[in-house]
């Protein structure tokens, strides 16, 4: 079974590697986004594939961290889970400490470590072969096959919510049962924090009110005390549907009165796309202060996730030259990036003649380029070409300069520096 899924991952990846090796040219920026295309397609090997050419042609690319992560992804979720360590580990050691980090799911983090401790990781079978088997569809495999594999994939899925369904049904007894026994032992009360339903979300810098009801299920009136639980970082407040602006921390239900209330709170603009915040409700009976009800909510921060790549036309000039210094701003964050100030900030050897026209860009001074960007949409890019004079009698080795991106909606700063030129003698 092994010498079969390398045959077939050598039949789907064999094309795909010539005709990339054909290409006159290759460019970080577009690698990544093919890659982070596919990725969004669940096509983890193509994603994979063209992150590790990534990663060989160009080492030194600010979009390293990115692509290493996602790199580890794309790996683990086609059943690769020896190589999903291992990038993972280089992920660590290289940007362990970067803000990146903590979008790190546990189970890439528990593969890395069970690998530090010397143990052989097992390929996960079912995840090659899913992913194997996406490649081909890619690549035109009968459509019958792939309508099959839908059907199996709802019917799964279906499966899966039924027994969700049921396993849900037995708790909400249970918990009647457990409510019964408490109503009858302690006068009847009975109340109950009731969350949205679904996925809750929270965009990055912008106010997000989250709505609750707390139900008073007994059969006489109530007072409760209720209290919103936030992380320091969130400073969020708890309010009556009503009374927005107003916090509160007692309330007196009648028997089945429901309580609408809303949780107020800003995730910070420094917080990383795909990241998690937890925040809870809280409420206890006046009369019986150990009967509480806690309802905690799991909310998934929306941001954008931008990055800099900073080139220019060749990678080397003599003194005198023009040349034409490209910046490409990418956007990989799930929300558009808005307001993106930019520095472009040159070595001392060239000398800035032209920021272009129409394209929000001027010339600070000699070494300094500024750009405005209003938007770049989520998987997105923006480019911004400026025109360098190589100043008379220069000279230098490995010369990079550095491109600062400011979002001022986020209140966010950020460096990257460019790629690396050098000045021949004439």
């Amino acid at each position: 079974m092994h010498r079969s899924i390398a045959l077939l991952l050598c039949t789907v990846l064999l094309p795909l590697t010539l005709a990339f090796s054909a290409q006159a040219e290759v460019d970080d920026s577009s690698l990544f986004m093919e890659a982070f295309n596919s990725f969004q397609r669940k096509d983890y090997l193509l994603s994979a594939e063209k992150l590790q050419q990534l990663n060989q042609h160009f080492p030194d690319s600010p979009l390293r961290d990115v692509a290493l992560l996602m790199l580890a992804r794309s790996n683990q979720r086609a059943g690769d889970n020896e190589t999903a360590a291992s990038i993972i580990n280089q992920f660590s050691g290289e940007f362990g400490s970067s803000t990146l980090a903590g979008s790190v799911e546990e189970e890439l983090l528990t593969l890395g470590k069970r690998q530090k401790a010397g143990e052989k990781l097992a390929p996960n079978r079912q995840l090659q072969m899913a992913a194997t088997k996406v490649r081909n569809e890619q690549l035109a495999i009968e459509r019958a096959a792939v309508e099959k594999a839908e059907r199996e994939r709802l019917a799964r899925e279906k499966a899966e919510r039924e027994r969700l369904a049921r396993e849900q049904a037995e708790a909400e007894r249970r918990e009647r049962e457990r409510l019964a026994a408490i109503k009858a032992a302690r006068d009847a009360i009975s109340f109950s924090i009731e969350p949205p339903a679904g996925e809750l979300w929270a965009e990055a810098g912008v106010a997000t009110t989250i709505p609750f009801a707390l139900v008073n299920q007994g059969v006489g009136t109530e007072e409760f005390t209720l209290e919103g639980i936030f992380p320091p970082t969130l400073n969020g407040t708890l309010s009556a549907a009503d009374e927005a602006q107003k916090g509160l921390s007692r309330i007196v239900l009648a028997p089945k009165q429901s309580f609408k209330g809303l949780l107020t709170f800003t995730v910070p603009g420094n917080r990383v796309d795909g990241s998690r915040q937890s925040l809870s409700v809280k409420a206890a009976s006046v009369k019986f202060n150990d009967l509480i009800q806690t309802k905690e909510l799991q909310v998934t921060v929306q941001a954008p996730l931008v990055r800099a790549v900073a080139k220019f036309q060749q990678p080397t000039a003599v003194a005198g030259e023009t040349l034409t210094y490209r910046v490409t701003v990418l956007n990989v964050g799930s929300t558009a990036a808005r307001e993106i100030d930019l520095r472009i900030i040159l070595p001392s050897q060239l000398k800035l003649t032209d920021a272009g026209t129409d394209n929000g860009c001027w010339i600070e001074h000699e070494q300094l380029a500024a750009c405005r960007v209003s938007s770049i949409a989520s998987g997105q890019l923006s480019e911004r070409s400026l025109k360098v004079l190589v100043r008379p009698n220069a000279s230098g080795q490995n010369l990079r300069g550095n491109v600062e991106v400011l979002q001022t909606v986020l209140q966010t700063k950020e460096s990257f520096q460019g790629a690396s030129f050098s000045i021949k003698q004439p």
